[in-house]
């Protein structure tokens, strides 16, 4: 694992905000995503990592977001209602880095005093170990859960993860969190086909569902040209270089593709290779007692049945604020676009949640104050 220098940067805008896709074609639900860094700057490193590629990403050093904590406090004392909020999607927020994980436990504080939903997505075993060590109350919390993306075995994870937690590690840390009562999910993506094979996907999931997770998230990955070779590279650096060639014709990587500017190129799977992949995951998922989901790829109804959040996290809420000036959980997770448990009605208050995608930051209220805005009311 390489080390990063960091850079400490006063956030200039809102630190709360939803995803970006718009309408149609989304799949996302409404959230919350709290950034507490720019996107980029992770000691991990994957070869892959979506979040590294972006044109704007810094990856060189880690640009932390000083006052992402107060910041989030504030939106929160003023919100009228808060979506899921996911922590820090473009970097981990859990790496091995003191002021991140310090930055992390400030946020982790301030969800927990609004008493609001939120979710972290991590390799970092240890990083999960200590933050729930440091903060026992998080074991009792009924509104948070922890994720660990586990996207290869571990023979293979010198490809895909190399600075990251080893991940037989990631999976004992998953089973000790859900022994304790903690909320765990998993994912499997990116799912690098060519380069991971079946029965080692079979592999994960088995280890995954006896970690005690219910619902499990996987992809196959959708690579720009930078990503995507920095995926090959790797890969050809690696003991199993001799799979390049096939992860090359899966995802039609060729040499011609690769090379150029490359800008608005996507290296994916077809969409009938797709569909096929999935539904044999659906069905493995399924037949180890977890309901299973496709991130962003392809629709919802390549997913099990009857899921009304695509996380498929019992204890994830919409929270609104009540007359009494309190934030309070209601029985749907912000999915608008998969289930609402009254669409004439949302118990929400707040009919634009149901088209408004992204979610606007004055519909949260978290934007400019509206004077003769009250406690309770939408």
């Amino acid at each position: 694992m390489h080390t990063l220098p960091v850079e400490n940067r006063r956030l200039a805008g809102g630190v709360i905000h939803d995803f970006p896709y718009r309408l149609p074609g989304r799949k996302c639900p409404h959230a919350g995503l709290v950034s507490l860094a720019d996107a980029g700057g992770c000691v991990f490193a994957c070869p892959m990592c979506y979040a590294r590629a972006y044109p704007w990403s810094v990856t060189d050093r880690v640009v932390l977001h000083v006052g992402a904590a107060e910041r989030l406090d504030a939106e929160l004392s003023r919100a009228r209602i808060v979506p899921p909020l996911r922590l820090s999607q473009v970097v981990d927020c859990l790496q091995p880095v003191a002021e991140v994980r310090r930055m992390t436990a400030a946020a982790v504080a301030v969800m927990m005093r609004h008493q609001v939903s939120f979710s972290i997505l991590t390799k970092s075993a240890d990083g999960a170990r200590r933050l729930v060590n440091d903060a026992p109350d998080l074991l009792g919390y009924p509104f948070w859960r922890c994720a660990f993306t586990i996207e290869a075995p571990p023979t293979k994870q010198s490809v895909t993860s190399p600075g990251a937690s080893p991940i037989e590690a990631r999976l004992e840390t998953l089973a000790d969190m859900a022994s304790r009562g903690v909320a765990v999910g998993a994912r499997t993506d990116p799912f690098i086909v060519g380069l991971v094979e079946s029965e080692e996907e079979l592999w994960l999931l088995d280890h995954i569902a006896a970690a005690g997770v219910k619902h499990v998230i996987s992809a196959a990955g959708c690579f720009n040209r930078l990503s995507m070779s920095r995926l090959m590279d790797a890969i050809r650096a690696s003991r199993w270089s001799r799979l390049a060639g096939r992860v090359a014709a899966a995802y039609g990587a060729s040499p011609a593709r690769l090379s150029g500017d490359g800008r608005g190129r996507r290296f994916m799977l077809t969409r009938s290779r797709l569909a096929a992949l999935h539904a044999w995951l659906r069905a493995e998922a399924e037949t180890r007692g977890m309901t299973y989901s496709v991130c962003l790829e392809l629709p919802a109804e390549y997913d099990s049945r009857g899921l009304k959040h695509c996380e498929a996290a019992p204890n994830e809420h919409v929270h609104v604020r009540g007359a009494d000036g309190r934030l309070h959980p209601l029985a749907c997770a912000g999915d608008c676009l998969r289930y609402c448990p009254d669409r004439g009605n949302p118990p929400c208050g707040e009919p634009r949640m149901l088209s408004e995608y992204p979610l606007r930051r004055a519909t949260m209220g978290i934007g400019a104050r509206n004077a003769d805005a009250q406690p309770g009311l939408f």
